[in-house]
């Protein structure tokens, strides 16, 4: 009777089972060939735009950053779960079968499984605390400033291409550890392993021990904190407006070595203390730390303020205010920080001031694939210029765009194999798409090239960690560093960017440069020069405004528009341009 009920049981699992199993194999293949898509449709975008190495670069670092994050993550989550569930024995839970109870003791592979559970949850929501892929680009980078600061002896590279990858590092380190140990106290301090009684917390052996460990990390990452608080010593003192000063260097820097070499020693101690069961040693080291931390950082330096003259403060500060004077000279351009108004286009946050009124912003986004705010997706079937998107194809790229951008009307046989689809159509989001370590200037200025429209946006290289610099609201942020980089032009007919880069660039942007030759565009500078604020309209023959200057002007617009158009392969509007300037030179031969 037991075999055929549980033959029947078998048979009735089995079928539920298989469907299961249909359906999640079926969500894997949705989300597989989602993501596939999407990557391919990445970087075909990229491609063309002539930015294939950008996009190397990106992918490789986002699959360096969420790769090794995440496997560090559940790797210390899943060990600490683990030694949770070990610590605390045989797990039993209460069942009933009729009107008998009796406790049934959950599998170890349950528990581990709960725990390998728990920390993709962790690694997860700690996701978006991941360092930028720009950030780790930048670190990597061959940067220099071939200058070093003077206290250091780091060259100013370190400060505005490794460290704000460091800080990023240590914030999603922390939140780590942190969430684990929260976590893992929690767990604890619902079995009987961690429990508070009248005589004050008993905790068993594992359990201390399993805590020592995270206590002592937790003082290891406070030792790391010390350090990079040193160097933001230097980004940001304790001197007025931020400057760095004299307490800085002869006490809090002196103060904070010694933090770290403490803590280091600390953790060491509550490790072993606490693995032996010396509870009372691990509580005096860390109110040891506790106590250094708030005397070095917080109670020495008012005290030594107060306790020195006016008159030596003066004279201490004035070295440290010359570092200061000579370190901002060379981090802002002197249009920048001169006496006169900020330019408007860096002067706030980001905000498009395109044309007067809504009936020329309309009249400017006319025949127009990209402008400020632009949305959706394009599908130009006929390009008749060098179109800044993706050739629809046939096949399996078809069907991967169709995917990727949710259009089933891709698969139509009334769009063309030749067509192209332009979907990233915001000026501002284009263009961050390409060069996304400068900051945007704050005026996206519509420009003519003869009847051409560009979107003409000025672009700078800008650090918040520069050391030694007065701080400055610039770009809508406050920065230590700032210096105009490039300009770039967004062809409003064929989507195409040009960045023309400065004459003599900052070291960043010049070994961006290097890096991502799509960063500069050597017939960008000569197309800037030549834009106007109107387009270019044809002249009567017998005008009696006809001058020498507007002629020559005429002819040179006409000779950049026969230039473009044979760098676009378009010999339809060369012929029109070179008709054109034959009726404007024949009069005045």
């Amino acid at each position: 009777m037991d075999g055929f009920a549980r033959r029947a049981f078998r048979s009735e699992v089995t079928p539920r089972r298989r469907v299961l199993v249909g359906v999640v194999v079926a969500a894997l293949l949705l989300v597989g060939g989602r993501g596939l898509s999407a990557l391919y449709a990445d970087y075909t975008w990229y491609a063309a735009l002539g930015a294939s190495p950008l996009w190397d670069e990106r992918a490789g670092d986002l699959l360096l950053i969420y790769g090794i994050g995440w496997v560090v993550a559940i790797l210390i989550g899943f060990l600490n779960f683990s030694a949770f569930g070990r610590s605390i024995g045989a797990l039993t839970l209460p069942r009933r079968v009729a009107n008998v109870e009796f406790g049934e003791v959950v599998p170890r592979k349950y528990l581990d499984r709960f725990a390998f559970v728990v920390s993709i949850v962790i690694a997860a929501a700690l996701t978006p605390a991941l360092p930028q892929w720009t950030s780790l680009a930048l670190a990597r980078l061959p940067v220099t400033f071939r200058e070093t600061d003077p206290f250091f002896q780091h060259d100013l590279a370190f400060y505005t291409t490794w460290l704000p990858f460091e800080k990023a590092l240590y914030l999603w380190t922390m939140l780590l550890i942190v969430a684990v140990a929260v976590l893992v106290v929690v767990l604890y301090s619902l079995t009987p392993g961690l429990r508070w009684e009248r005589a004050g917390l008993r905790m068993s052996a594992r359990v201390r021990r399993h805590l020592s460990v995270l206590a002592a990390l937790l003082l290891l990452i406070t030792m790391w904190s010390y350090r990079l608080e040193s160097y933001d010593l230097l980004i940001r003192g304790s001197g007025e407006d931020g400057a760095f000063s004299y307490v800085d260097h002869q006490w809090l820097l002196p103060g904070l070595v010694m933090l770290s070499i403490v803590t280091a020693a600390a953790a060491i101690t509550v490790l072993l203390s606490g693995w032996m069961g010396q509870l009372r040693t691990s509580f005096i080291a860390v109110t040891v730390v506790i106590i250094l931390s708030i005397t070095v950082q917080e109670i020495i330096p008012v005290v030594v303020r107060r306790i020195t003259p006016a008159a030596q403060q003066i004279a201490r500060e004035s070295s440290y205010a010359g570092t200061r004077a000579d370190f901002t000279r060379r981090a802002y351009e002197p249009s920048i920080l001169g006496e006169a108004a900020l330019p408007k286009s860096i002067a706030a946050a980001p905000i498009d001031s395109a044309s007067g009124n809504a009936a020329s912003q309309q009249l400017l986004r006319q025949d127009s694939l990209v402008y400020p705010g632009a949305r959706g997706l394009v599908i130009v079937t006929n390009p008749q210029l060098d179109v800044a998107g993706q050739h629809l194809g046939e096949g399996l790229s078809r069907l991967g765009y169709a995917w990727a951008y949710q259009s089933m009307d891709l698969l139509s046989d009334s769009v063309p194999r030749r067509a192209r689809l332009v979907t990233v159509r915001d000026v501002r989001t284009r263009v961050r798409e390409l060069v996304p370590i400068l900051t945007q200037g704050s005026t996206l200025e519509p420009m003519f090239n003869a009847d051409t429209l560009y979107w003409k946006l000025e672009l700078y290289s800008a650090s918040s960690d520069y050391p030694l610099s007065r701080h400055t609201m610039l770009a809508g942020e406050e920065r230590s560093y700032f210096h105009h980089a490039a300009t770039a032009l967004v062809n409003a007919r064929t989507a195409r960017v040009m960045i023309a880069a400065v004459p003599e660039p900052d070291p960043i942007y010049e070994a961006w440069m290097t890096a991502f030759p799509n960063s500069a565009d050597y017939r960008a500078p000569g197309v800037a020069r030549e834009l106007t604020r109107t387009p270019w309209q044809p002249l009567a023959p017998d005008s009696a405004t006809t001058t020498d200057s507007t002629f020559r002007s005429a002819v040179a617009r006409l000779y950049n528009k026969m230039r473009a158009a044979l760098a676009a392969a378009d010999l339809k509007a060369f012929g029109a341009a070179y008709d054109s300037l034959g009726v404007l030179i024949g009069p005045h031969k």
